[in-house]
């Protein structure tokens, strides 16, 4: 038999080849079986690929904006966003928008409606930009995990299917649960056993309903762990206690104790800020410049950012599991004001220095060349008021936003466009089209969808059939090829 390499399209991140068995080989069985067995590790290897990673080498960039009311706090006025604004004021459209809602569902004291996350805002973007949801447990309760009913785990498995169903919104979707889990600020925190029953338990729901939804793990980044000596009243110190020295402290693992397993896990996140220089005061306001590679800093460990090098988050989990990586939320705070007083704080290297600074230790060639699994990035694009308060009464208003002062976004305009197709930017939405099978639904045009992405071009694009291989061209020369495979192998037996 004659083995004829062919090169096919690539799904899920992975590029292929499919091999064709033809009369009159010359090649010894034995060589055979090595080539098949070759592509049968690489086809598992595509089976394998995470929903909604994109491919290999590229990356996917959005925001978590603020789409609350308009409102004024002190000196600032906070809202008032939507994805739209950020998409014009970026001038490129976004592949994913941030949002939340609780579990159970909160209600609107003027209507007594659920306060779902505004995907409408998403929607009007007319874009097939990624819905990334976080779900927060209720912070109503002292141990808020007690909240959860089965009944509140099947509305939102409803939810999800309607937002991904082709034939209604859909949307992709990435699901965050009970982010940064293993922080003392949220009631939920601190319990990994509980957080990991009620993880599995919430996936377990959503994939009875559906199986359009991506998962996301994310824990805070690991940097002064574990965030002071204050435990939650629900804290499971024994279970914290990783190395059974009889206390919790930077030498325990911050991460293994939450981690619910690899098959409840599609993603795996973080949340990483830059608030300046921890040692110049507390809370932060110095206005400094991110460290030279923090990112990597912050997701491999570091003493500069006090980090423990024993537990590198990127390696334990992206790299050992084969999970694409997200930066859930993260970005530079440009200390703006401090509680009391409406005068600013000394700008020092600036606020285009301080947020540059920080976008570009990640949105460099050399940084995905080194954390290839690393592929989106979520900026926090809000100002907060009042953070890090010591005494009630001192705390800092920053400024994350990236696209609102004119001189940073221009730069950060530059730095994205500098890195060429590495980006795949939001396209047009298509109605109809299926994310798993790469088709398109009976109601629609009939067009094949091309996902040919680069800076500032948008995808997918409906195109004319003729025109480059669609994700369902692919999708069905890949099961093709699998069916060849598998004639091969028991010829071959």
């Amino acid at each position: 038999m004659v083995l004829i390499l062919s090169p096919l399209s690539r799904i899920g991140g992975f590029k292929w080849i499919c091999l064709f068995p033809l009369c009159g080989c010359k090649i010894t069985k034995t060589a055979c079986e090595m080539r098949l067995i070759t592509l049968a590790a690489i086809a598992a290897k595509l089976a394998a690929a995470t929903l909604y990673e994109p491919a290999d080498g590229k990356i996917i960039f959005g925001a978590w904006v603020e789409t609350d009311a308009a409102t004024t706090v002190g000196p600032v006025v906070l809202g008032g966003d939507s994805p739209s604004d950020f998409n014009k004021r970026l001038g490129l459209n976004a592949g994913v928008f941030h949002m939340s809602q609780s579990i159970p569902l909160a209600i609107s004291p003027f209507d007594q409606t659920q306060q779902t996350a505004p995907l409408n805002l998403i929607e009007v973007t007319k874009t097939d930009a990624i819905l990334f949801l976080t779900i927060y447990p209720s912070q109503t309760a002292q141990n808020t995990y007690d909240l959860i009913t089965d009944r509140d785990l099947q509305l939102l498995a409803w939810q999800l299917g309607n937002i991904t169903d082709p034939s209604l919104s859909g949307r992709r979707v990435m699901l965050r649960f009970g982010p940064e889990m293993n922080g003392n600020w949220f009631t939920y925190g601190q319990q990994p056993a509980r957080y990991v029953a009620e993880f599995r338990r919430l996936v377990n729901a959503v994939r009875a309903v559906t199986k359009r939804v991506s998962f996301v793990w994310s824990p805070n980044a690991g940097n002064n762990y574990p965030f002071g000596s204050n435990f939650l009243p629900n804290a499971e110190q024994a279970a914290l206690d990783t190395n059974k020295d009889g206390k919790v402290d930077n030498n325990d693992d911050p991460f293994a104790p939450y981690w619910p397993g690899a098959e409840y896990v599609d993603w795996v996140g973080t949340s990483l800020y830059w608030k300046g220089d921890p040692s110049t005061s507390y809370p932060t306001k110095d206005n400094s410049r991110a460290p030279a590679d923090f990112w990597e800093h912050m997701v491999q460990g570091s003493a500069i950012t006090a980090v423990n090098e024993a537990f590198p988050f990127y390696t334990q989990y992206a790299e050992k599991y084969s999970k694409p990586l997200v930066m859930s939320e993260g970005g530079a705070a440009f200390a703006l004001y401090q509680q009391g007083s409406t005068t600013r704080l000394p700008a020092n290297a600036g606020q285009l220095a301080v947020q540059q600074s920080f976008w570009q230790t990640y949105l460099n060639a050399a940084f995905f060349k080194k954390f290839p699994k690393a592929k989106m990035f979520i900026n926090f694009e809000h100002q907060k008021v009042y953070e890090d308060p010591t005494n009630g009464n001192n705390g800092i208003t920053r400024d994350y936003r990236i696209t609102h002062e004119p001189a940073v976004v221009a730069a950060l305009k530059s730095d994205l466009s500098a890195l060429g197709s590495v980006i795949e930017w939001a396209g047009p939405f298509v109605a109809g089209y299926d994310w798993l099978t790469g088709s398109v639904g009976a109601s629609s045009t009939g067009v094949t969808i091309s996902t040919t992405q680069t800076a500032g071009a948008a995808a997918p694009t409906a195109v004319a059939p003729a025109s480059t291989a669609s994700k369902s061209d692919a999708a069905s020369r890949y099961s093709s090829c699998v069916a060849v495979l598998a004639v091969c192998i028991s010829l071959l037996a």
